[in-house]
């Protein structure tokens, strides 16, 4: 099986898409060698793939910039990768959790659903998810993964739906 030509643009990475599909580019980020972001409208997902072990300040680096691409694709479903990752220490864990997330639900207007991708040993590391108004998902398979995240779309579609036929209503 042949893969798909790959065009990198400095931390984000553009996959060749048919035709009829129209890529959303963020603007360029610095270059970065721990991280890959990219959009995929087909399925509207965002895509970060952490690529090594990083420090407490890269994994801030690399939320935030994966925040910006989410916000410039309007996009508030992520799949992540950690599988190459290092688990975060307990300041950066509650800096995710607590300040991180509530900044992302605010500047999308809405919970981020966040599915990660992780080794077995690091799932039974970072325990649950953190609590807060985001959905929070750690899989070990990509595909119970990806179900997961439709799962949320769809969710969110219905009650978007919801709430439009109750403001017809009143």
């Amino acid at each position: 099986m042949q893969s798909k030509p790959t065009h990198r643009l400095s931390v984000l990475t553009l996959h060749v898409l048919p035709m009829n599909a129209e890529p959303t580019l963020a603007r360029p980020q610095p270059e970065v060698d721990f991280l890959e972001l990219r959009y995929r409208p087909d399925v509207q997902l965002l895509v970060a793939r952490w690529r090594r072990p990083v420090s407490a300040a890269e994994l801030r680096q690399g939320y935030r910039a994966t925040l910006q691409l989410a916000q410039e694709v309007g996009c508030s479903f992520w799949q992540i990768d950690i599988r190459s990752r290092n688990a975060p220490d307990e300041a950066t864990q509650r800096w995710l959790t607590t300040e991180f997330l509530e900044r992302a639900t605010q500047q999308l207007n809405g919970p981020v659903c966040l599915g990660y991708l992780l080794t077995p040993t690091l799932l039974a590391e970072l325990g649950g998810p953190g609590a807060g108004s985001s959905q929070i998902g750690f899989f070990a398979e990509e595909g119970a993964l990806t179900a997961w995240l439709s799962q949320c779309q769809h969710s969110r579609l219905g009650q978007a739906h919801r709430d439009f036929n109750s403001q017809q209503v009143a």
